[in-house]
């Protein structure tokens, strides 16, 4: 995501909140917070979860509603990607997950 102008500490403060918070949740492997050195405004947030089945319940969770609020306040889209093995999936899979019949 692209932070907004001269808010980019604000921004990377917040996804350590997020990561912190995610580190409660069963499954979480690993989180990472990537700033380009170029253009200290581009963040990038990975995490990696153990199973389909946690990133799920992650994405219906507290913590990554405020990732998807944090999102908000970005002046141009971001770039949402999921990353299993065997395929690649973007907000609409967030989508399908967050208002399935659990």
């Amino acid at each position: 995501m692209i932070a907004r102008p001269r808010r980019s500490l604000e921004a990377i403060k917040a996804l350590r909140s997020i990561r912190i918070a995610a580190q409660t949740e069963r499954g979480l492997i690993a989180s990472r917070i990537y700033q380009e050195v170029d253009n200290p405004e581009a963040l990038c947030f990975e995490q990696d979860w153990s199973s389909e089945q946690e990133l799920k319940s992650h994405i219906r969770s507290s913590c990554f509603t405020d990732l998807l609020m944090l999102m908000e306040t970005a002046p141009a889209a971001p770039i949402l990607e999921v990353h299993s093995v065997t395929d690649m999936a973007g907000l609409e899979y967030v989508e399908a997950v967050r208002f399935s019949n659990r």
